[in-house]
């Protein structure tokens, strides 16, 4: 009687959301607005607890055998790690914004001083190019082209850009005050990531105790062993991208220093920060990185991405296994998969969380699975159910 009401309760639910699908999103939205800063300090606490472990670690078994009072000792210890790792997370933050800003300024004066030099070589390819045409009526429907849209970016410049800078100057100070706004939210969300690390202990004592008095105890275990898992997998799989990302930089960056690539330390963090994004992040970091470096040089532009073709595929066939393993335990077809529906879904986040959740999901449905076969007294191994008489070779010389 009871799965029945709550089946009910949630077809209500469901019917409601889809009935009021604006307003649930609106809701939706304020809430998320609301505790964003909880949001960021959660992201932040979790990024930051092997710093916050490895020191509280070290520091303990340092001075534990030196005082007697060990709580007041762990006191202390978990307040230095609190500093050590906001020192950390302030570090990684300044270091990325002084390596990026100068970079950036850099590259947008710089394209700004080649830009119109880069219109006149254009012009003049164009006319070096009529000039050898035999046809000429060939030649002088390209000047005719090349003129129109000459004609068509100023009338643009003066129709719409022009009108339209009073809504531009609207929507920069909106973007400003809301990156004021965000700014804030990231500071509370230190604040709040501080609370987290030190007192996850206390957070997880306390749900596993909510746990324990709802549920009978097997069904409390699984839960436990769920939450392990899902830890397991997310922990590995992020910092293993992480550190496998800053690799990818630094490669990145030595190799365009010593081939003489314009801006090497602002595309090597591009590079590196989309390289986070499995699959597609080299080709997403590689596409802008592509064309500022093709507004100071087009043969360069070339060489760059031939260099991250090659980077790549290191990464992909040497330092990504080497650092991941298989954390995720899935196919290459479910990762891209998990990547383009993530992707779609939730952007950029969806795209970086996307595999980790398809493995977890993955994980749990194979052992369902394989716990229903087994309870009919049937083989779990998938290749059982894999029909290779078509290349006729026995499946028992390949398992």
């Amino acid at each position: 009687m009871l799965r029945f009401f709550i089946v009910g309760a949630l077809l209500i639910i469901f019917n409601q959301i889809v009935g009021n699908y604006d307003s649930f999103k609106e809701s939706l939205d304020t809430i998320k607005t609301i505790i964003s800063p909880f949001i960021y300090g959660f992201v932040m606490a979790y990024l930051l607890c092997p710093v916050y472990n490895g020191t509280v670690r070290v520091l303990y078994r340092t001075l534990g055998k030196r005082f007697r009072n060990k709580k007041r000792i762990f006191s202390i210890c978990k307040l230095i790690a609190s500093v050590v790792s906001v020192i950390c997370l302030i570090g990684v933050v300044a270091g990325l914004v002084a390596l990026i800003v100068p970079q950036v300024i850099e590259s947008i004066t710089g394209i700004l001083n080649t830009l119109p030099q880069r219109l006149e070589q254009l012009s003049a390819f164009f006319s070096d190019i009529t000039a050898k045409m035999e046809n000429r009526r060939m030649a002088m429907r390209i000047t005719e082209i090349y003129s129109q849209v000459q004609t068509n970016l100023v009338e643009l410049a003066q129709t719409k850009l022009l009108p339209g800078m009073g809504t531009v100057v609207t929507q920069i100070s909106t973007q400003v005050l809301l990156t004021l706004k965000t700014i804030m939210n990231v500071m509370i969300g230190v604040i709040a990531c501080v609370y987290m690390l030190n007192s996850k202990e206390r957070f997880q004592g306390q749900f596993k105790k909510l746990i324990m008095a709802m549920l009978p105890k097997e069904k409390a275990d699984s839960i436990f062993d769920f939450a392990r898992h899902t830890n397991r997998t997310f922990g590995g799989f992020i910092n293993g991208k992480i550190i496998d990302s800053i690799i990818i930089g630094i490669i990145c960056f030595i190799l365009m220093k010593i081939l003489g690539f314009p801006y090497p330390i602002l595309i090597s963090v591009i590079i590196g920060i989309t390289n986070i994004i499995p699959f597609f992040g080299p080709f997403i970091g590689a596409i802008p990185s592509a064309i500022i470096i093709l507004l100071v040089s087009p043969i360069y532009s070339l060489y760059f991405l031939i260099l991250i073709f090659v980077l790549q595929q290191v990464d992909g066939n040497i330092i990504g296994p080497a650092i991941l393993g298989n954390t995720t335990g899935i196919a290459s077809f479910w990762v891209l998969f998990s990547i383009v529906i993530g992707g779609g879904l939730f952007g950029f986040i969806g795209m970086v969380l996307g595999v980790p959740v398809f493995a977890i999901i993955n994980y749990y449905l194979s052992l369902s699975i394989n716990r229903r076969l087994e309870a009919k007294g049937m083989d779990s191994d998938t290749i059982s159910y894999e029909d290779f008489s078509k290349y006729k070779i026995d499946k028992e010389e390949i398992r």
